[in-house]
């Protein structure tokens, strides 16, 4: 499963319907250059949290910068994965 692709749909669910959100193309973009805010950010550690069944204790303080950093943290701190990005989003409805 491509992460970016998984990346932009959590995205989509994170953010409010009514705002647009242009696809995050690269691993190495700052999120700050995206269309997610601080908001939108918080929202999608959580999901991936959830999706990747991390503890809350280590997603708390964790802020990511790029979508690298929050990759390596999942790698880093994931107890399963998810068969497809449908399988994933369905965790997170």
């Amino acid at each position: 499963m491509n992460f970016l692709q998984l990346l932009n749909a959590v995205a989509r669910v994170a953010k409010p319907a009514h705002r647009d959100l242009a696809p995050i193309e690269r691993m190495d973009v700052k999120f700050t250059e995206t269309d997610i805010d601080s908001l939108d950010g918080l929202m999608v550690v959580m999901y991936f949290a959830i999706i990747h069944d991390i503890h809350d204790d280590l997603v708390k303080d964790f802020h990511p910068q790029t979508p690298q950093e929050l990759f390596d943290f999942i790698e880093a701190n994931k107890k399963r994965d998810p068969e497809s990005i449908e399988a994933a989003l369905e965790m997170i409805k």
